[in-house]
């Protein structure tokens, strides 16, 4: 039997390890191969011989053109070698660049807006592209996860996503709720 290979891509490790670490775990246990890829922002260790971290550099809130573009190129690459079976994408940045990178190595995903956070509440240039970007970007996710109906509602009214993509997690995402009471 091959052992399939689920990758996970975030902005900071620490989060998807505190808020995800459950659900990754989960995966490790099953016998999946497990990838997760993020800057290296905490000290981890994983549980299991089956989980890799791969840093990866990124500013989380830097609009520099040529880093943009050089963070979906690294997203590109990493996806191409490790070849995942699919991706789970968390975050702006890396919903919108490794929805791309995804596509185009054609690889399935799925992206989860946990919050619509500034791109969606601020009206400067910087937003405006944001929302452009995501726009387009979610054209390429097989499913589009959000928390809450406020958020399956604007991102349904601006039309971010599709509703046959859209799955509204209304009990959450999985986040242990033990050490997250």
């Amino acid at each position: 039997m091959q052992i399939k290979k689920i990758l996970f891509c975030d902005n900071s490790l620490r989060d998807l390890i505190n808020f995800r670490g459950d659900v990754i775990n989960s995966y490790a246990v099953d016998g999946f191969e497990v990838v997760l890829v993020a800057p290296l922002n905490c000290d981890y260790h994983p549980q299991y011989s089956n989980i890799r971290h791969i840093p990866i550099e990124l500013n989380r809130s830097g609009m520099n053109p040529l880093k943009e573009l050089a963070y979906l190129r690294t997203l590109y690459r990493i996806y191409k070698k490790e070849n995942p079976d699919y991706i789970f994408h968390y975050t702006i940045k890396p919903n919108i660049y490794g929805s791309f990178a995804a596509r185009f190595c054609k690889i399935p995903s799925t992206a989860m807006i946990a919050g619509l956070g500034y791109v969606f509440n601020k009206n400067g240039l910087g937003s405006l592209i944001a929302r452009c970007l995501y726009r387009f970007a979610m054209r390429f996710p097989e499913h589009v996860f959000v928390l809450n109906r406020y958020n399956f509602d604007v991102i349904l009214a601006k039309r971010i996503a599709t509703k046959q993509q859209l799955i509204l997690l209304s009990g959450g995402e999985g986040i242990n709720l033990e050490t997250y009471k």
